[in-house]
């Protein structure tokens, strides 16, 4: 055989990894590997809620229907912290990822524009579970809290997880600049959280401000968690299951449109 004969044309390439998982992968290693900032951080923010509300308000202030006020508050800080988590799972991955042009390279990959919203998706979804878990195994032993209703909470946590990754992921899609990123948290979801009825049962507020927290769409995600972990909330458990599954719908037709028009995340 001739040194200059061409070489044979290959005529398949097989992939080590199916490129939805390598995105997937990418996506949980990148947080993996910060683990202290993107874990032990919101982890040890929601621990000192606890801590603080949690043991030493509780013997002045009363809960909803006969529950400790530290066992109260824990699902709705637990929704709280999924929330905070989905939304900067979203952020610091995908914008970073268009500011720094290594989208682009991911939509002209043989990925589908589904494959990577799904696979950015589950990352936050991932992510939001590490942490809610994470919480958990430390609010357990202090507060003695359970669950109460484990199927609606299996039917209401998927949907909690979607509405937190698609937040995440819609923001960082439409952020123009770090400022946008920053802003978001401090005028939209501290405001939210803290009227969000995660501190305080829904029938101790003068009207005006109980139809303030009803429209808060944050107050009906913890409704639907404090319902599976206590049994009970401020509104029946299918109302708030109804509204967290319409939220969760209308995140991801929104997140859907985005990336299968490709416009804004290229820009």
């Amino acid at each position: 055989m001739s040194l200059l004969a061409p070489a044979p044309a290959i005529t398949s390439f097989v992939p080590e990894r199916a490129p939805f998982r390598w995105l997937l992968e990418r996506e949980v290693l990148r947080y993996l590997r910060i683990w202290r900032y993107a874990l032990v951080g919101p982890v040890l923010s929601t621990v000192l809620f606890v801590l603080v509300f949690g043991t030493v308000l509780s013997r002045h202030v009363d809960g909803l229907g006969g529950v400790g006020y530290g066992v109260f508050i824990v699902p709705g800080l637990v929704v709280q912290a999924v929330i905070n988590v989905g939304y900067y799972n979203g952020t610091t991955s995908l914008y970073e990822a268009r500011r720094d042009r290594y989208l682009h390279c991911v939509l002209a990959s043989p990925l589908r524009w589904w494959e990577v919203d799904a696979a950015l998706t589950l990352a936050a979804v991932v992510r939001g579970i590490l942490v809610a878990g994470a919480v958990l195994v430390v609010a357990v032993p202090l507060t003695g809290i359970g669950v109460e209703r484990p199927g609606f909470l299996l039917l209401a946590a998927p949907a909690i997880l979607l509405v937190a990754a698609q937040f995440g992921i819609i923001a960082g899609a439409v952020a123009g600049s770090l400022d946008h990123v920053y802003s978001v948290e401090s005028l939209v979801l501290l405001p939210l959280g803290f009227l969000g009825g995660i501190f305080y049962p829904l029938g101790t507020l003068p009207d005006g401000w109980r139809l303030l927290s009803e429209l808060n769409p944050l107050f009906w995600l913890v409704q639907a968690g404090r319902t599976g972990f206590l049994g009970t909330a401020d509104v029946p458990g299918w109302a708030s299951l109804l509204v967290v599954w319409t939220l969760a719908a209308g995140l991801t037709a929104v997140s859907a449109t985005m990336f299968a028009r490709g416009a804004r995340l290229q820009a």
